[in-house]
């Protein structure tokens, strides 16, 4: 080897060492002879990678169309990485298909037996390795791949108090499409997470990444989300189209094949928007809101903040949603500024609130309306008492017509084009959610957004009663 080639080797080392985008870009251009198609939903996966190997996520999900390089990336190539990074490294991977598992550990194999992995890390493994499911490096490190009803008895991932990233567990597509439509097999899975894989780790700061395809409301990915494992998760979840509705991947999808895959409406929502619930459920359509850019939304107008509380981190309540909507009077529009959910108890909402209110530039004028449900009525007093929110309880007609009526009254306000969306990350999902209703799981931005509706224009008030 030159003095030229010792030079260049170094300088990829350390590009390595510091970037797992830069290790996936170049072992990809190495071993397949063509480059990797680098794409912002591909970055995004690189920076959650990239806190994954330094420690700051150690519980993951991520929900991603499928073909869209997951498993490359979080499998083969995150597998890989973690051996190079450190060859004491234990891991664990499952997927729903023994052969698919199977497979993945083949492939990582390669690319760590590769002359070009090799040549800027000389690992070893061991001679006796020869099943593709589980190898061994000399130093100890071990990757372990079955199916998701496979054997784990004896297997761990992770090493026990290192203070270096020492391997993950890594569970991909952990369902079987088809079998995901059986509330028998797919609470096996869910069970299954809970009752045997979680406890796979061999340290509790080993890190436990499910990546998959959302295939329905109470998948593992749902079952976890709402709190099934009693687990903090950090969700990352990508929709195909992304916040201007344009293709996330074009080269992989454009945009007409989309509209046409788009026909199976409830895979298209599962697997590919990663909302699993058809995406239309009659009542309010997608195309009655035009997303706006903040610099289009007049001076001057009064934000309120809407609350439809669970109050409570129980699974089987909604979360907790709150909107931030204002109202033009010279155009007659509301404009919806900001809106999250969250499952939590009573005290997070109340520290939450004023947080969320400054955050959307919220002041004396505005007024926190309230639905008067769960604990809706203890926490106007509260917010008064430890606050200078103007907070206030949703009363009258709107709240005794019901979720079905209030969205046949407040509908034509939305058909014609007086509700408009400010962009921002969230609307992908609230648009989802509104046009679902009511076949969707959750339903707490509907309701904000009708009441806000009665508010404004007068529905169900003989004489309106304006907060402003």
């Amino acid at each position: 080897m030159t003095n030229e080639e010792i030079k260049r080797i170094k300088v990829i080392q350390v590009k390595c060492d510091n970037s797992f985008a830069f290790f996936v870009r170049y072992m990809f251009k190495e071993i397949h002879k063509i480059k990797f198609t680098v794409k912002p939903f591909h970055n995004q996966l690189f920076e959650v990678a990239e806190r994954i190997f330094s420690g700051e996520l150690t519980r993951v999900i991520i929900n991603i169309p499928p073909r869209y390089s997951k498993t490359e990336i979080f499998v083969k190539m995150f597998i890989a990485y973690g051996i190079y990074k450190n060859s004491r490294s234990k891991f664990m991977h499952l997927s729903y298909s023994d052969q698919l598992a199977l497979d993945n550990a083949a492939a990582a194999k390669e690319y760590i037996e590769s002359e070009a992995f090799q040549v800027l890390c000389p690992i070893s493994l061991k001679k006796d390795t020869k099943a593709k499911g589980c190898y061994h490096t000399e130093d100890g490190g071990v990757v372990y791949s079955t199916s998701s009803k496979g054997p784990v008895t004896g297997f761990g991932a992770g090493v026990m108090d290192s203070e270096e990233f020492a391997g993950a567990l890594i569970w991909d597509d952990p369902h079987k499409p088809e079998d995901a439509k059986s509330d028998i097999m797919r609470s096996a899975v869910n069970d299954r997470y809970s009752n045997t894989i979680r406890s796979r780790t061999n340290d509790p700061k080993t890190p436990i990444v499910v990546i998959m395809q959302r295939l329905h409301e109470e998948d593992l990915s749902g079952y976890l989300l709402n709190g099934g494992s009693k687990e903090d998760w950090y969700h990352v979840k990508i929709p195909v189209y992304d916040i201007n509705g344009e293709p996330i991947f074009p080269e992989k999808h454009d945009k007409t094949e989309l509209q046409s895959m788009a026909s199976d409406a409830y895979t298209f929502a599962g697997q590919y928007m990663q909302e699993p619930a058809p995406l239309e459920g009659g009542k309010i359509k997608r195309e009655w809101f035009e997303i706006v850019s903040p610099l289009e939304v007049p001076d001057n107008i009064i934000k309120d903040m809407y609350i439809d509380g669970a109050f409570t981190d129980k699974t089987t309540n909604d979360p907790t949603g709150i909107d931030v909507i204002g109202f033009d009077k010279k155009t007659d529009t509301i404009y919806v500024f900001n809106a999250i959910d969250e499952l939590m108890e009573l005290p997070e909402l109340l520290d939450l609130i004023p947080e969320f209110a400054e955050a959307n530039d919220m002041d004396r004028k505005s007024t926190i309306r309230i639905e008067p449900k769960a604990s809706g009525q203890a926490i106007r007093p509260m917010l008064r008492r430890n606050t200078t929110l103007n907070a206030t309880e949703i009363q009258g007609k709107q709240v005794a017509a019901g979720k079905i009526g209030r969205v046949d009254a407040c509908s034509p306000s939305m058909r014609s084009g007086k509700v408009k969306l400010v962009k921002g990350s969230w609307n992908i999902s609230y648009i989802h959610q509104l046009t679902v209703f009511p076949n969707g799981k959750h339903d707490e931005h509907v309701d904000n957004l009708c009441y806000a509706i009665c508010d404004h224009f007068n529905i169900y008030k003989k004489k309106r009663k304006s907060s402003y």
